[in-house]
């Protein structure tokens, strides 16, 4: 069980990374998201980064060594598309 959430929780935090790291926080605003919006959405992102974290932690603390992320291609070309 600790791989299926570490990976699910892997690809959780790359996207929202990988979101972040591409587009501007204009781009999120010009689509009608308010600052507290863009926040909440930066928030959620951290809190994946903290699930990893948090895993990888117990993972190490059991002995077991744990699953690498893996390369993800979410396939999104727009903040909008990122956002859908």
């Amino acid at each position: 069980m600790g791989y299926s959430a570490l990976t699910l929780e892997f690809l959780e935090t790359t996207f929202y990374q990988q979101g972040f790291a591409t587009f501007p926080d204009s781009d999120f605003l010009a689509l009608g998201l308010t600052a507290t919006d863009l926040a909440n959405l930066k928030s959620i992102g951290r809190t994946e980064q903290t699930h990893v974290t948090t895993l990888l932690t117990a993972i190490a603390a059991a002995g077991v060594q744990p699953v690498a992320p893996c390369a993800y291609n979410f396939g999104f070309k727009t903040a909008a598309d990122m956002v859908g």
